[in-house]
């Protein structure tokens, strides 16, 4: 079940954020999640089963972050488990692209997906495609939505049937959906800046829609599906002993669901017991 995402992350001052809408085709879809020691995130779904499998969004202890976002649907393994790898095994982004690598290398094959990263140091996006990684890196900020920006995957993705794409959707509205979350992060500031760039509407507020809403008639669009996760990532305190972490989620459509946020201690049961039991 790929996710037909939007997703970002901007350095702003000693904080940086992560932040993706989780579009699925899937009515009724609830989020499981992962808390350990070292590690946070939110689990992914294997679309040949599925169940649940690696990690969709999360970060680590050492500061760390990272989201993913599907580009096609193959008949490999599964991206999410590649993204849990990256937060339990690395702590900069550049190690993380160096596992994604000598993974590929040993033979290894995932769906075609975008991995958007997210540091103290840089922001950044890991492209994959069909035995292909690239990475992007920037000072401040990074955009991905569904499809590729350096590698040359366009035509693939033009001749790709809906269900290949599945909740991606076509080229084109990805294209218009990277570009508006590009100009509307370039410009936000703050936590509720974040939180109205993930609300955005196009006026058919379908594919080409940072906040997708599902059809009137679902049959006649099947792969249209609707924003059913909204999530913020705000880490700080990068010159401090202590990094402080915090999640905001909402689920269902971010423009008219409330965001809980909940503050993660790697080192305290209570933070997780809360967490646990209260995330939406």
């Amino acid at each position: 079940m790929p996710d037909g995402c939007t997703a970002g992350a901007k350095i702003v001052g000693d904080r940086y954020f992560l932040l993706k809408n989780r579009d699925l085709i899937w009515g009724g879809f609830r989020d499981s999640i992962v808390f350990e020691s070292d590690v946070f995130f939110v689990t992914g779904v294997n679309v040949g089963d599925g169940k649940p499998c690696g990690a969709s969004f999360g970060f680590n202890r050492w500061g760390l972050a990272g989201c993913n976002t599907t580009v096609l649907v193959t008949p490999n393994k599964a991206y999410d488990a590649l993204l849990e790898r990256i937060l339990r095994e690395t702590k900069s982004i550049e190690d993380a692209f160096n596992l994604v690598r000598v993974d590929i290398e040993s033979g290894n094959r995932y769906q075609w997906c975008n991995f958007v990263l997210a540091s103290p140091i840089c922001v950044g996006a890991i492209e994959i495609g069909d035995g292909v990684a690239i990475l992007e890196t920037d000072s401040t900020i990074v955009t991905r939505t569904n499809h590729h920006l350096i590698l040359p995957t366009a035509d693939n993705l033009k001749r790709a049937s809906l269900a290949e794409r599945e909740a991606g959707g076509p080229l084109i509205t990805s294209q218009q959906r990277r570009q508006d979350a590009a100009k509307l992060l370039s410009e936000a500031k703050s936590l509720m800046d974040m939180t109205q760039v993930l609300s955005t509407h196009r006026e058919g507020r379908g594919f080409d829609s940072i906040c997708r809403h599902r059809s009137p008639d679902p049959r006649s669009d099947p792969y249209l599906g609707e924003t059913v996760y909204s999530y913020i990532a705000e880490v700080s305190g990068f010159n401090s002993e202590n990094i402080e972490f915090r999640i905001k989620v909402a689920a269902g459509n971010p423009c008219v669901n409330t965001y809980d946020e909940f503050v993660i201690d790697f080192d305290s049961p209570e933070s997780k017991y809360n967490l646990l039991s209260n995330f939406p």
